[in-house]
């Protein structure tokens, strides 16, 4: 009988863990399903739910961080006649071997309203190859880019169907603070709303209103104009919801 008994309560707590387990998942759900009627169709992305868009967000709360210490975080590996993109010891790398090129590298999720960080750094190339981040990522085609170059000059670029335009200023902005050649830059990007806005070192470059884009990925791009062969690394992702 002792023996029974024992069973039957473990039986009982077994069955009321479940019964919690339960409603706790049921309550996120409709918290989820609640939160992403509300926001229609900025919450999705290419059927990806965005990260700062999911109830149990906070404003503040990192949502996204790699240091790229681990090579199984998901990013992009590529090794051609073209390109390079793979995990590193200083971080992510992206190398272009081609002149007039253009890559990018994402998480691979949606996000909506973002403030993004990441270091930096050209290893090698062309003082005037670009690089930096993206936001609202649709595909290599629409997009938009947050971007420095080696010789000081930073801009936010808007690509649609394919062609970019820079927003907030007819050229791209020199920017005193910006570490030149090899230097390592804190290269900032906020997305929220239709309010755009790249920091640079902790220095405001340019901010803007567009909102051609409402959610998509973010990531890395590289750019090469006149000269190919251009190396940047990148190191300390962090993402925060606004």
């Amino acid at each position: 009988m002792q023996v029974q008994n024992h069973f039957a309560h473990g039986t009982a707590g077994m069955y009321l863990l479940k019964m919690l387990t339960i409603m706790r998942f049921r309550k996120h759900f409709f918290l989820l399903v609640s939160v992403l009627a509300l926001s229609g169709c900025s919450a999705f992305n290419n059927g990806k739910v965005s990260q700062d868009m999911l109830p149990w967000r906070e404003p503040g709360q990192i949502i996204y961080q790699d240091d790229f210490s681990d090579n199984t975080s998901g990013w992009e590996e590529v090794s051609n006649v073209y390109e390079l993109k793979g995990y590193s010891t200083s971080g992510y790398m992206i190398s272009i071997n081609q002149p007039d090129s253009r890559t990018i590298s994402t998480t691979g999720l949606s996000f909506s309203n973002t403030l993004t960080d990441v270091n930096v750094q050209k290893i090698t190339g062309s003082r005037t190859s670009q690089f930096g981040l993206v936001c609202r990522f649709q595909d290599k085609y629409n997009y938009y880019s947050f971007v420095i170059s080696a010789d000081g000059y930073a801009g936010i670029v808007r690509y649609v169907d394919g062609q970019g335009k820079l927003l907030g200023s007819e050229q791209m902005i020199r920017a005193e603070g910006i570490s030149s050649d090899d230097g390592s830059n804190s290269v900032s990007a906020a997305c929220v709303d239709n309010n755009l806005r790249l920091v640079v070192n902790n220095e405001t470059i340019v901010r803007v209103k567009d909102d051609t884009f409402t959610n998509g990925d973010i990531g890395f791009i590289l750019e090469t104009f006149e000269v190919g062969n251009s190396t940047v690394v990148f190191s300390d992702l962090i993402i925060v919801k606004p």
